[in-house]
């Protein structure tokens, strides 16, 4: 990296309850020449803000019911990583305190349960463009107040439910709930060595596998990387040279060198 140059940024977009310290330490190891900035955001409009460029990255939880294909994958890359327990959350007077670790659906199927979407629909929102949301999670912590007061059940998953806890709400997993999947998504126009390489590290890639797509240049850290947070907002830019694999490289951008076994594996 040339001295004086803007720092290159990778940005991820979290969701409420979301965990990426582990990966975030691992980057800053390995790739300390390409800032990870975390930001959390609320669950509603994830795709739109990797779409417009918020993000480069973004975190998608989907119930495991309901269709895993949430994204257009002639424009996205999906790769999902890990599923999820759902929880249910009632007041702590509520007969479901009453079980010490978990509930079935037969147990509450026929309780009243709440929607944040709903609960949340009459209030004032946040101002507008305000991204990452001031009050992360607003409509779910909204949800809660009423939960406490006994006049529903609202279902989670297990880490939202945990970041949002409560002395007055208590909360149980669902044993025969499938849960929600969870994983990442980005732009195939976006896709580059440095994603790649970020998703190599959320799926457990050591630091010296010979599927790394980064290599180290003269002058940086081993996996530096010429991705440049040049776009609106400093969200990095694609490269723009052609590769043998498919994906938008750079032309005119000092790049590292690919390892010798060649490109690697895309996640779709």
């Amino acid at each position: 990296m040339e001295d004086g140059a803007e720092q290159p940024v990778l940005r991820l977009g979290a969701l409420p309850g979301a965990a990426p310290d582990r990966w975030a330490a691992r980057w800053r190891d390995r790739h300390p020449e390409v800032r990870l900035q975390i930001d959390h955001f609320d669950e509603d409009g994830q795709v739109r803000r990797v779409h417009d460029g918020v993000v480069d990255v973004g975190y998608l939880r989907v119930p495991v019911q309901e269709d895993r294909d949430v994204v257009d994958r002639d424009v996205f890359h999906r790769v999902w990583l890990y599923r999820e327990h759902a929880v249910v959350c009632a007041a702590r007077d509520h007969w479901v305190a009453a079980a010490e670790e978990s509930v079935t659906w037969d147990d509450i199927g026929d309780e009243t349960f709440l929607e944040p979407a709903e609960v949340a629909a009459g209030a004032p929102g946040p101002p507008a463009g305000d991204e990452p949301p001031a009050e992360l999670a607003r409509a779910e912590r909204m949800t809660l107040e009423v939960v406490a007061s006994g006049a529903g059940l609202l279902v989670l998953p297990l880490s939202t439910a945990q970041a949002l806890s409560r002395k007055d709400v208590v909360v149980r997993r669902i044993e025969d709930h499938p849960g929600f999947d969870v994983g990442l998504c980005w732009l195939r126009e976006r896709d580059d060595d440095v994603i790649q390489e970020f998703i190599g590290v959320t799926r457990g890639r050591r630091a010296d596998s010979a599927r790394s797509t980064l290599e180290p240049t003269e002058g940086t850290a081993p996996g530096a990387s010429a991705r440049r947070g040049a776009a609106k907002g400093g969200v990095a830019k694609p490269n723009s040279g052609k590769r043998d694999s498919g994906r938008r490289g750079s032309g005119s951008a000092r790049t590292p060198r690919r390892r010798s076994g060649g490109p690697g594996r895309r996640r779709r």
